[in-house]
């Protein structure tokens, strides 16, 4: 119980209207509010964290869809504290494949060799073929752009 209250604390904090977004210059900074959420992140991190400890797929999936959100407002920042908890849902063969497959764009979105790892081990192991499918063109995408790279250097 007390971790579905901390992840809806989380989605309340990142989904809230606040007067702080009235401060952002831009559409997208009052949009995302991202003022206020910079200043909470560390407090929103350490709730996702909390969340990942239940055994609700619910709630694994609603912390996994917060993680890869909070990727795509704030780019610049690491997350690579989620790194282990969605790579867990990711290989776990007993998750709902909904959840394993939000954890899968997740990770993916967090940029972490270990990350790309897990996926393209999951891509080569698991038994679910939806979970396969996403794996593997998520390893074929990371393949390409990391040959890409060094092709540029």
């Amino acid at each position: 119980m007390k971790r579905a209250i901390f992840l809806f604390v989380t989605l309340v904090l990142i989904m809230s209207v606040t007067d702080y977004a009235q401060d952002s210059s831009t559409r997208f900074e009052r949009q995302h509010h991202l003022k206020y959420l910079k200043s909470h992140l560390p407090q929103i991190e350490e709730n996702i964290l909390k969340s990942f400890e239940s055994n609700n797929s619910g709630i694994l999936a609603s912390s996994a869809m917060t993680v890869r959100q909070l990727e795509q407002i704030f780019p610049e920042e690491k997350f690579s504290p989620f790194i282990d908890p969605l790579t867990k849902i990711v290989q776990d063969e007993k998750a709902e494949t909904q959840t394993r497959l939000i954890a899968t764009l997740a990770l993916d979105l967090l940029h972490s060799d270990k990350g790309d790892e897990s996926i393209y081990y999951v891509s080569k192991y698991t038994n679910n073929n939806s979970v396969k499918d996403l794996c593997n063109c998520l390893s074929t995408e990371s393949l390409k752009t990391n040959l890409a790279e060094q092709s540029h250097h």
